[in-house]
């Protein structure tokens, strides 16, 4: 099971057992925590129910909780569902430091031929999404910051061979199609510019840079993620804000 809140970065994950999901039953699933950043990672290949949930209030007896989201994937690979019904909750713990309790469905739902039902208790410590993953990289991002400014002029330049050898393997396809041209196009109107690299901490095998820029003359804020591909670091994933 996934659970999103706004202020979390690493939720309880219960790995949902398809063939039990299918019949409608409780998943028994082992239980993992996964960082926010790699949840869709995560998820990928996998039947799963994704909950979201939002705090909605502050004062009085403390935060409540309430439901944003729901998306339900039946099977791996397959069609997802999204919306009602939604389940309920009931919550055995709420802050300061996390959240705990149970969401369930009351009865079965279905979705053509397919029924499913679920059950799961959660625990949700609360912590800084922003916090460093490990040692402080050097002024500039060090090597994974050359990498990434190096990918933003290879995005600039509209070469496709040289972004072709900058992306990871996964990624590479979308530029051997007949309408390349036109994702290069949307990859550099979606692309920040005037970075800088602020700072960025690293795990060892994942940096994860902090960055600004500009886009339509407003200032971004960034997030860029890095893994290592052969002897160079290629970029991942990139998140952009405002401020």
């Amino acid at each position: 099971m996934e659970l999103i809140l706004s202020d979390a970065s690493s939720l309880e994950q219960r790995q949902v057992d398809e063939p039990d999901f299918h019949r409608g039953h409780s998943s028994q699933g082992a239980e993992k925590p996964i960082e926010v950043r790699k949840l869709d990672g995560f998820l990928s290949g996998f039947a799963y129910v994704k909950i979201g949930i939002t705090r909605t209030a502050y004062s009085g007896e403390g935060p409540k909780l309430q439901f944003y989201s729901q998306d339900v994937m039946l099977s791996a690979g397959g069609g997802n569902i999204s919306g009602s019904p939604y389940p309920e909750l009931e919550l055995q713990r709420a802050g300061p430091k996390g959240f705990a309790g149970r969401i369930h469905l009351a009865k079965p739902a279905e979705f053509f031929d397919d029924k499913y039902q679920y059950d799961f208790s959660f625990r949700a410590p609360l912590s800084d999404p922003h916090a460093p993953i490990g040692d402080p990289l050097p002024a500039g991002g060090g090597e994974p910051g050359k990498s990434y400014l190096s990918w933003l002029d290879a995005v600039r330049s509209g070469d496709i061979d040289r972004i072709k050898a900058m992306l990871p393997p996964e990624k590479v396809e979308m530029l051997e199609a007949e309408d390349a041209k036109e994702s290069i196009e949307f990859l550099q109107i979606m692309t920040p510019g005037d970075v800088k690299i602020l700072g960025g901490s690293s795990d060892g095998s994942t940096p994860i840079l902090k960055v600004e820029g500009t886009m339509d003359d407003s200032k971004m804020f960034g997030e860029i993620t890095l893994t290592k591909q052969g002897e160079s670091w290629v970029t991942t994933e990139e998140s952009w804000k405002l401020p």
